[in-house]
């Protein structure tokens, strides 16, 4: 995911993988068979893990097709499985990634059909085995997905309220702000509660996969169940209670219900003090980091937004001395309302809207304006 490519990274060196590479909206490593499974299982800032299967060069629709026939699929697809094709092209030899799709589809069904006399079916819902193409200008890469679904589906999530975050996308901005787990933690304008129950799943350990009721690499030819029992078994003992003093609220009594009912998967929710309030009004505990996703006038509307982030920068600052507090916004013209200077602001893109995380340390009395902000591209 864009901007969070770093994080992603520092995940991958968690799990010892090696020979890390930063890519624009990716990472790529190296590992094992254990290692592949942890990436789907524990990561939390992926949104899917690919396999590479072969690259190509290639300058013509026929060269797509016959690349793709130069893949022995016998080795990927059993006789009697489904699979899907998933593709993103750029670049001027196909106009259409539907196309591409098809053509890929072809070419894996006439080399199966005539060199091994079975058809696999095309199931776009449920496939057993998902094929990635991706196409930039002539350069061709074909690779396995081994997660099937898109892993920001932690499958916890029974509500959702106006605009919610996606779950990888908060994770990464949690692991942005650098919060440790220890410090507390609130959430005090929550929505459906994507910041709460990511922040709940690290600070307890709880794998981001831990719902997730199957992904694709079980479905492989090539598939280790004991390796991933291991893996599993181990990140399970690895769960533990949290040690921060977590809060999360709403002004909107929906948004709270929805809060509650998307914690109801995650063991120690219990801990998490959850009350209908209005930020506005609010004060919080010295030693806090505070997180904030306000509307930006564009998904969700908002009468007068200049105004409504100008409260919000004097609720801060008067209720939230010696705090940390983390905002998200795609409004640029409503942040210039804010009365505070931000000692952090980090480019990223939630969801096709261009936004930063701006971070403002909370203090009393006064203090040098900062100089120089961090800006992130």
């Amino acid at each position: 995911m864009e901007g969070l490519e770093e994080v992603l990274a520092q995940e991958l060196r968690d799990l010892q993988l090696t020979n890390i590479n930063l890519l624009k909206r990716g990472v790529e490593c190296e590992g094992n068979w254990a290692q592949l499974y942890r990436c789907n299982y524990q990561v939390r800032t992926a949104v899917r893990v690919l396999v590479p299967l072969k690259t190509f060069e290639i300058e013509t629709q026929d060269e797509f097709y016959d690349a793709v026939r130069t893949i022995r699929w016998s080795n990927y697809i059993a006789e009697g499985q489904t699979f899907a094709v998933r593709s993103t092209i750029f670049g001027e030899i196909f106009s259409n990634s539907l196309f591409v799709t098809y053509r890929c589809k072809d070419a894996i069904v006439d080399q199966l059909s005539g060199e091994h006399d079975y058809r696999p079916n095309v199931d776009l819902e449920q496939p057993d085995i998902v094929i990635n193409v991706h196409l930039h200008k002539t350069s061709l890469s074909i690779a396995l997905d081994s997660s099937g679904k898109s892993l920001h589906l932690r499958n916890y999530k029974e509500r959702s309220y106006k605009a919610p975050l996606n779950e990888v996308f908060a994770a990464g901005l949690i692991k942005l702000s650098g919060w440790d787990g220890k410090q507390r933690f609130y959430d005090p304008m929550c929505g459906s509660g994507t910041f709460t129950t990511e922040a709940l799943m690290m600070a307890a350990n709880i794998p981001s996969g831990k719902f997730v009721e199957r992904f694709s690499f079980e479905n492989w030819p090539e598939f280790y169940p004991e390796i991933w029992e291991g893996v599993k078994g181990a990140a399970e003992a690895a769960i533990q209670p949290p040690e921060a003093e977590m809060f999360a609220g709403d002004i909107n009594r929906y948004a709270v219900r929805d809060l509650r009912k998307n914690l109801q998967k995650l063991p120690y929710k219990e801990q998490i003090n959850i009350k209908e309030a209005d930020f506005l009004e609010s004060r919080g505990i010295p030693g806090s980091v505070v997180y904030l996703n306000p509307p930006y006038d564009k998904r969700v509307q908002i009468n007068n937004v200049k105004e409504f982030y100008k409260l919000i920068s004097d609720t801060l600052k008067n209720g939230w001395q010696d705090s940390d507090a983390w905002i998200l916004s795609g409004n640029n013209q409503a942040m210039k309302s804010f009365r505070l200077k931000p000692s952090a602001k980090i480019n990223v893109d939630n969801g096709g809207i261009p936004a930063k995380f701006y971070k403002y340390e909370m203090y009393k009395g006064t203090r040098k304006p900062v100089k120089n902000e961090k800006e992130s591209e």
